[in-house]
């Protein structure tokens, strides 16, 4: 025969409360016990936290970290502030200055020393009626004699490319309407071609090209831009030869 033992064991748990059997669910007293638990947790998480922080807290107040000292310039106004650098000048390096005058050597003072007259050197520097004599002028009679010819350099154009200096521009005056070209016509080509012309002294258009413009339309404007008129550009108050661009649109309507 077994002993029954009376005596409440320290973790069992109270079935003073328990209607049947077994026991499951939120009956069951490790579902009872499980919130007492958690809470007490909870509580205990939550000091050791203030506990590390505190002490955190604490160390850092006892030791705390050195103080940087900052150098702060007060400016009271623009003007010590200066011009601020510009972005694309580059710097240049700073070359030393060097005294030319102390550097250089003193200049020595020659003097001459006479040599005998056969040693002396023929002068080779013309006199002035050897010039005169030598740079005659030439006249009409002498420029049939043989062995002589009279050079005339004409005056030449100047390229597209080409500056050519003016103080008053080339201005027109008048041109002729642009003949529409029958092909351009009927496939309803419109547009707008660029013309350079090379206006002469007299304001005519000696010559001309073009710069932009449809195919079709570029021999009617060359056409058109030959009949224009301009005042010729002048330079010192003389006309000059310049060319100029200008446009011929063509348009159906």
């Amino acid at each position: 025969m077994t002993a029954r033992i009376s005596a409440p064991l320290p973790d069992a748990f109270s079935l003073s409360r328990v209607t049947h059997f077994p026991l499951s669910g939120p009956s069951h007293p490790l579902n009872q016990e499980r919130w007492k638990w958690l809470i007490w947790g909870e509580i205990l998480a939550i000091l050791l936290f203030v506990l590390s922080f505190g002490g955190w807290k604490t160390w850092q107040h006892l030791h705390p970290p050195p103080k940087v000292v900052h150098n702060v310039r007060f400016v009271r106004s623009t003007a010590e502030l200066g011009v601020p650098p510009s972005l694309a000048q580059q710097v240049r390096p700073t070359i030393p200055r060097v005294d030319i005058a102390a550097a250089a050597p003193k200049p020595v003072i020659a003097r001459p020393e006479p040599v005998p007259e056969a040693e002396a050197q023929k002068p080779t520097i013309a006199t002035t009626t050897e010039m005169r004599e030598a740079l005659a002028p030439v006249t009409v009679g002498t420029v049939g004699t043989p062995g002589e010819s009279l050079v005339i350099s004409e005056e030449t154009s100047p390229g597209p490319e080409d500056f050519v200096p003016v103080e008053d521009q080339p201005v027109r005056i008048r041109i002729d309407p642009p003949i529409y070209p029958d092909v351009a016509r009927q496939a309803q080509v419109e547009g707008t071609v660029i013309v350079q012309a090379l206006v002469g002294k007299d304001g005519k258009v000696k010559d001309c090209r073009v710069i932009e413009g449809n195919e079709m339309l570029r021999e009617a404007a060359i056409a058109c831009a030959k009949t224009a008129v301009f005042r010729p550009a002048l330079m010192g108050q003389k006309p000059v030869e310049v060319w100029v661009v200008f446009p011929v649109t063509f348009k159906l309507h």
